[in-house]
Formats: C-alpha cells, structure tokens, sequence
C-alpha cells in the first residue's frame, strides 16, 4: 500500500484476507472478487478504485490488485500513478469458539516504481474483539529502507463495527491515528460494507501537518467456494 504525500500509509496484510482465512480443519477453497468506491487503508487515500481477489484454506495464499494511482506525488515524487501487486501467504485458525491467531507475511510491489515493502502481520481474536500488530520494512528507489509498525483494536458486530489505528516510522517520525465505523451486509447476494472514518493527528518529520481528514467508502465483493 503505497505512501501518499506526507502521510506514510502502513503496510499490512488486508483484513479481508485474514478473516476469510479458514481454519486448518476446513478444506473448503474460496475466492473473493470485489470493488471498492475508492481505494483507502487504515485512514490513507492511495487512489481511486480497485479490485481484488485472493483464495485461502488454513494456510492460504494469494495475490491482491490495486489501482494506486493517486494522481499526484509520491513521497515527493512526481508520477504515483500505477498498479499495485500485492503477494501474501500466512496461517490462520480458532484455538476455539472465541478465540483465533493468525501470523501472515505480504510483499508490495508497483509499476510506477522499483519501491517495495514487505512485512510480517500477527493478529487474534477474542470473540468480536480483534487486535492486529504489523512490522515492516520499506525499501524506496533510492535504496534506502525504514521501518514502521502499525497497531489496531477492532470490534465486530452482526451489522456494525468499528477499528482505532495508529501508525508509526521511527526512522521518518511519520505517524498518524485513525477511527473507522462501518456497516455490512447482503444484499441481492453480494457482500457489501460502507465505512466512514477520519485520521487524526497526522505528523510528517515529527511535525504536526494537519489535523486528519475524513472519508467514505462502499466495498462491494462476492465470495465463491472453488
């Protein structure tokens, strides 16, 4: 997921790809397709629309495809616009009825750019409570690398839910919150969520740069057993 003016997006393994994980007595193989209104992670718009598509089943892998075209600058560079190609592999399963871990490793990849990062996710579930821990490195055209982390608390609900992020590079004092409300559901057979959020003190350098700004987003997607 790719960096955007002065805000240094975190890198991690998408939360799609590891609720939809199953659990390693399940043999069942599924893919999910889908589109999203606008393309934005953890509190960071990096382009406008984007589909995806993964498999998993217990251990799972697969790729994820993205417009990141953000049509401006990256990281000061001129030209962000491209595709970007995500890679993942990673192991998730219950311990038991309310209980879940999971551990994943994703590589980032774009057209525009011989930048990459690559990262190690680790996350776990307690009923509807979940917590999320990524660490990564970036490794920029020029090559030089940084790292950052990223920590999340969601809660899930039938309908509603609702995630609290913070993100920080300690090599750039980049970092910035956010808070994410959303809504799910079916309808007329395709799974669909609506998210409104805002990031929230967002520093570049170690300065405070703004003041965060806010979004809404509609991701539409279908699942099929393979």
């Amino acid at each position: 997921m790719k960096k955007n003016m002065q805000l240094v997006a975190a890198i991690a393994l998408t939360s799609s790809a590891i609720m939809t994980a199953t659990t390693p007595a399940s043999a069942d193989v599924s893919a999910n397709v889908g589109l999203v209104s606008e393309y934005y992670f953890r509190g960071v718009n990096l382009g406008d629309a984007g589909v995806y598509a993964f498999e998993a089943a217990g251990f799972y892998a697969g790729t994820w495809w993205i417009d990141d075209g953000t049509g401006g600058s990256d990281n000061g560079v001129a030209g962000g616009d491209g595709m970007e190609t995500d890679f993942y592999l990673g192991y998730n399963f219950d311990i038991n009825e309310t209980f879940s871990i999971g551990l994943g490793y994703t590589r980032y990849e774009y057209t525009n750019s011989s930048d990459f990062e690559h990262e190690i996710a680790l996350s776990a579930g307690f009923g509807p409570v979940s917590l999320e821990y990524a660490t990564g490195e970036d490794d920029n055209d020029v090559g030089e690398t940084t790292d950052y982390d990223f920590f999340a608390v969601s809660w899930s609900g039938e309908i509603f839910g609702a995630k609290i992020g913070t993100f920080e590079n300690d090599d750039t004092d980049d970092a910035y919150d956010y808070l994410e409300l959303s809504a799910s559901g079916e309808v007329v057979g395709l799974d669909m969520t609506f998210s409104v959020g805002k990031t929230t003190n967002v520093e570049s350098a170690g300065s405070d740069v703004s003041s965060g700004d806010g979004y809404m987003v509609l991701d539409i997607s279908k699942s099929f057993d393979l």
